[in-house]
Order: structure tokens, then sequence, then C-alpha cells
């Protein structure tokens, strides 16, 4: 009978065939990132645990999503790649780099997916998110993010997950109130975010976002636009009970940021969003505090009639 590896896929390896594309560069920018991929690949099919963890900056780390397993280090990374392949001898990888962005000139961000196959078993698949930092010369891998590749059907079946979040949401200060819109569009196969920002009884700034299922990078993305000329992309992925989305943006001023949000369903009338790592420029900034959202009252009301008139049928 077949069986599935249960091993890190990313860890094993991740690129193979790197058909990337850049949001702030041309091939030749990307192409020593493609070259330190096949590099990559090539110590893995030899099964060089040493070569293998070499492409890796000294404290780098992988985060197994689906586990929560997380190996931190060069030295345990080479240990685990050395174990893995003693116990899979003749494992092999296929794969392919979906998209490459640069976030700065020094740290680019690499997605994509990646099958592991082995004699008697079930070929295993998973999505990964990589990120690249420039040391000298060369491009070595510092955080990987990897989870189990599933197929949905539909996108209206992928983004099931995040189906709570249609409605209308506040986050209202003494200075400014924000109001967030998330309903689907047409065909269900994409999330629609607004927002609008009111200081003073003024709109000083509102935004959209497209929020949509991947279905040849197997991933939830999105992407976002500001009234102030900014805009933006993400990868959504759950960890913990918690959605992370890895964003990077173009600031109005031309300005490269990045950093990701972290979404926390609290109860279905609340959430809490933060942004962390966040960096401008390469340069870090101060992490927000979480902000907690709230249901719209109308909403929670309407809801609360339909919850007392369902239990007096």
């Amino acid at each position: 009978m077949a069986r599935t590896i249960a091993i890190p896929l990313v860890m094993l390896g991740m690129f193979f065939c790197v058909c990337a594309s850049s949001a702030r560069s041309d091939d030749n920018d990307s192409a020593p990132i493609r070259e330190a991929l096949q590099g990559y690949v090539a110590s893995f099919n030899e099964h060089d645990a040493a070569a293998v963890a070499a492409h890796w900056v000294e404290d780098a780390v992988y985060v197994d999503r689906e586990t929560g397993t997380t190996i931190e280090g060069r030295d345990a990374i080479e240990a685990e790649f050395a174990t893995i392949f003693d116990s899979n001898p003749e494992v092999q990888l296929v794969g392919e780099v979906t998209d490459i962005s640069f976030v700065t000139d020094d740290v680019a961000i690499a997605n994509g997916t990646a099958t592991v196959y082995a004699p008697d078993a079930d070929p295993s698949l998973a999505t990964f998110s990589a990120t690249f930092v420039k040391d000298g010369a060369v491009w070595l891998l510092h955080t990987v993010h990897e989870s189990d590749a599933a197929v949905p059907e539909t996108a209206y079946d992928a983004l099931q997950p995040l189906a709570w979040m249609v409605g209308t949401w506040v986050d209202e200060s003494d200075a400014v109130r924000v109001e967030t819109k998330v309903s689907w569009a047409p065909g269900g196969s994409f999330l629609i975010r607004s927002f609008s920002v009111e200081a003073a009884d003024e709109t000083v700034k509102e935004g959209t976002q497209v929020i949509g299922w991947d279905p040849r990078a197997r991933e939830i993305r999105s992407w976002a636009f500001d009234s102030d000329g900014s805009f933006g992309d993400g990868v959504w992925t759950q960890s913990s009970g918690k959605w992370l989305v890895q964003s990077t943006q173009t600031l109005a001023d031309g300005a490269a940021a990045s950093g990701t949000y972290v979404i926390t369903q609290v109860d279905e009338n609340t959430m809490t969003v933060q942004l962390i790592g966040h960096e401008v420029e390469g340069e870090p900034q101060p992490t927000s505090e979480a902000v907690t959202i709230v249901r719209s009252e109308s909403e929670q009301a309407a809801a609360g009639e339909q919850g007392e008139n369902g239990g007096n049928e």
C-alpha cells in the first residue's frame, strides 16, 4: 500500500522550475535568485545536507504552519536534512516558484509549490513562502513558511474559511472612525473588502481590497488599492487559529513597504488586527498594537432578532 511521506516538504527542497515574476524588477534582477534556487535543488537531489544548509543564513527559520513545528538555525536545519536523507534515500522533488517580488534591493520573497516523490509513497504537495536576503553577492534563505496544499474544487470553496468576515465592521476611536465592508463578488469567486476612514466628519482615505484564490500557486491572495495612490498584494495563510497576511506594498511616494498582518477572529462579532515585521525601504518600523474591530451594531441586532425568531418557531 502506498504511504504518504510525513516530512516537511519545503525543508526537503522547494525549487525546481522557477517561473518567476517580480513586481519591481526585470528578469535580470531575479536571475541570481533563480540561480540560487537551482543550486539549492541540485544540493538536495545529491542528498548533501551540508550543501543544502549552506543556502540558508546562519539564523534561518523554518516554520511548518500545519504542525506549528519551527526549526531555527543553520546547524539545526542541516541536522534535519541529514535525518531526512538517511530515512528517505530515494526521495525526489519537483516544484515551481510562481512569483518573486522584491521588498528592497536586498530582500525578496518567493512563493510557490513543491511536490515530494518517493518509492511506495503518494506524492505530497505543499505551498511555501520564502524570504531571501542578499549576503554580499549571493542570495540566501532567511525564513520559510510551508503549508499543506489542499486543492479546493472552486474558488468559492477555497475562500470559505474567510466567509465569517462578510459584513460591516467598525473600528472607532475619539479621533477617527474606520468602517470596513466585506462582501462576495458576483459569482462568489472573490471577496471584496472596501474601507473608509473618517475624521472630523470628513472622509480622509478610502480603499478596496480583492481577496481571491490563486489556483496555480494554490493559495489565497489579495490585491489592495488605496485612494492615496498606494497599492500592494498579500498572501494569506492560517496558523494556530490566526490569519497571517504577508504583504508587500508600493507607497504613494514610491517607497517599498512590507509587513505581516495578523488577523484573529475572537468571536462571530469581533476580530483583532495587528501589523508586525513592518519595514519601509528596509528600515524596521515600530510594531503596532492589536486593534479590535467589531461587527456593526445593526448587523448584530439583526442577527439577534433572527436568533430570537428562530427560537420561537
